[in-house]
């Protein structure tokens, strides 16, 4: 049976809001387990291709919850815990100065680091690790004479994120870089890739394989990757885009913070086995911190400034004052949201893909979509109509 919300893609698709969808929800009790695809996965002319389940998707920050599961794995095996210092295993982290200003004559005002930077700062967005890309200061530090910073490295995560830290670790939030340090720090505590690291304790007890989650899809020639499309600002439609995919260099290092590749099935299948708690890969004690608020107040005064204008979020972020950041993500602290409970955990992509989980209403999901303009506002009211639907079929089969 089709749920309406695919009239209301499929007339999105028409109009050129969306190049084509892939939609995603399972309830705990296994009585909702919808999946739609719709619309097209390349608008080029020249290799034309619908969308489909199997589509594989650039994920970008959705990446970032598959690192924190793997960093938990490792507190789990006591390699490693929430609140130890991570400088013995990250020196060139550990090493970074504090960028608080610039001179009148623009020369950046670094002072030394005072606080440690656990494991706990840098799943949270709380160790002071940003984006260039994203804050003005750090563009300006790396590109004194104005405009964006120059194309970061792509062979390691010390030489792409080569620049300060903007605050004591602990005392604020920045959305950021953290999370490719995590998965840094996973492959010199593990000896291992981060691909093959995923593989061994995330796919496979999921028995998900390549190229269903991948860093690496253009290794696997059956592969089917979505291509990018683009917002045209006079036509408001979308059209191919001639970018080549993001991290299409073979020879990058797999950032834990951005460079997985999956169909969104296989996402869904690791939400879902959270959503169940069925301790394949995390435990009962530790998956539960997943979905706990985790900022000190300062942070979380910050994240909350941050959430005010949440323009730059892919997904509906309505204005209730009621979040924090948990280990895996935005998360929902309060009970006055309209269908969303205390707990309720979120997270996507900039290229417009969300998921979320409901732990409390026992549902999860993800809408997926591949547009480079980020954050979308076009795209936000499709997500939040899914979400609203898939709650009241949740509900529906509830009564």
């Amino acid at each position: 049976m089709s749920w309406p919300i695919e009239a209301t893609v499929e007339k999105a698709i028409a109009d050129g809001i969306l190049p084509g969808a892939v939609m995603l929800a399972k309830d705990k009790s296994g009585k909702l387990n919808y999946a739609k695809a719709l619309g097209q996965s390349s608008l080029d002319l020249d290799a034309p291709a619908p969308m489909e389940l199997d589509t594989v998707f650039t994920l970008m920050s959705m990446t970032k919850l598959l690192t924190a599961i793997a960093a938990l794995q490792l507190v789990e095996r006591g390699l490693i815990a929430l609140d130890d210092d991570v400088a013995p295993h990250l020196p060139d982290l550990a090493a970074k100065p504090i960028l608080t200003g610039f001179t009148p004559s623009g020369d950046p005002i670094l002072v030394p680091r005072k606080r440690l930077i656990t494991l706990r700062h840098l799943l949270t967005h709380s160790s002071g690790c940003g984006y260039a890309f994203f804050d003005p200061s750090l563009a300006k530090y790396l590109n004194p004479s104005g405009g964006p910073p120059p194309p970061a490295p792509t062979t390691s995560v010390p030489d792409r994120f080569n620049y300060p830290l903007l605050f004591e670790p602990g005392t604020s939030w920045v959305y950021g870089s953290s999370l490719d340090w995590v998965g840094h720090l996973i492959t010199k505590l593990t000896s291992l890739p981060l691909e093959s690291y995923f593989q061994s304790h995330i796919l496979s007890p999921l028995s998900l394989d390549p190229p269903a989650v991948t860093f690496y899809p253009e290794q696997f020639p059956t592969c089917k990757l979505a291509l990018m499309t683009a917002r045209n600002p006079t036509t408001n439609r979308v059209s191919h885009s001639p970018l080549p995919p993001p991290n299409s260099n073979p020879t990058r290092a797999p950032f834990g913070g951005e460079g997985l590749h999956a169909t969104l099935p296989s996402y869904l299948t690791i939400l879902y086995s959270l959503l169940q708690d069925d301790s394949r890969l995390l435990s009962p004690s530790t998956a539960k911190e997943l979905f706990k608020p985790q900022l000190e107040p300062e942070a979380k005064k910050a994240l909350l400034e941050n959430v005010k204008n949440p323009g730059w979020i892919v997904g509906w972020v309505p204005d209730t004052g009621e979040y924090d950041w948990s280990l895996g993500g935005l998360l929902v602290d309060g009970g006055s949201h309209e269908r969303r409970r205390d707990g309720f955990l979120f997270w996507a992509g900039v290229f417009n893909c969300n998921w979320f989980i409901d732990r409390a209403a026992g549902v999860c999901g993800i809408f997926g979509t591949q547009i480079a303009n980020p954050a979308d506002p076009l795209v936000r009211p499709l997500m939040k109509a899914f979400e609203e639907e898939v709650y009241a079929k949740a509900q529906a089969n509830a009564n």
